[in-house]
């Protein structure tokens, strides 16, 4: 008659549980940087929403677009304005959207010459010492952003 465990069969015990503890962490880890992402994707898509209203609501600025075909609206200057909280804060970086961020809105055509079917677009931007990069498209990603070429900022979708 057996009292007790060998020491094999506690090894074999305490070897499944770490496997089942690493890979638990490691679910745990990787379904939180999803939902970071995605709620930067909403974030940067609320951000543009926001500005789109503001323009809406504000004739000076809409007068400007109809004339020219594009404008660029501040984030800090919507958040002035109370469009959008004071404090955007960054869900994966942890830091604040700056306050330099342009919003850019923008007729686009579906059919590239076509001006009978334009739509109003947008997405955000940051032009830092004559260095423009995309931020976000009007679908809260990083491609195919404002008509921008293709680089490092602004990859292919």
């Amino acid at each position: 008659m057996k009292n007790g465990f060998t020491l094999l069969e506690l090894l074999v015990v305490i070897a499944i549980m770490a496997v089942v503890g690493v890979a638990s962490v490691t679910m745990f880890t990787s379904g939180n940087d999803e939902a970071d992402e995605e709620d930067l994707v909403n974030k940067y898509m609320e951000v543009q929403q926001a500005a789109l209203v503001f323009v809406d609501l504000n004739d000076s600025w809409l007068s400007s677009f109809t004339t020219s075909g594009d404008i660029y609206v501040r984030l800090g200057e919507i958040q002035n304005e109370n469009y959008l909280s004071e404090k955007l804060i960054n869900p994966v970086t942890g830091d604040e959207f700056p306050s330099s961020y342009l919003v850019k809105i923008y007729k686009a055509y579906m059919t590239p010459g076509n001006s009978n079917t334009e739509y109003v677009n947008s997405c955000i931007i940051s032009n830092q010492g004559g260095n423009t990069k995309c931020i976000s498209n009007n679908k809260g990603k990083a491609c195919g952003c404002c008509d921008l070429p293709t680089s490092e900022y602004n990859p292919a979708c």
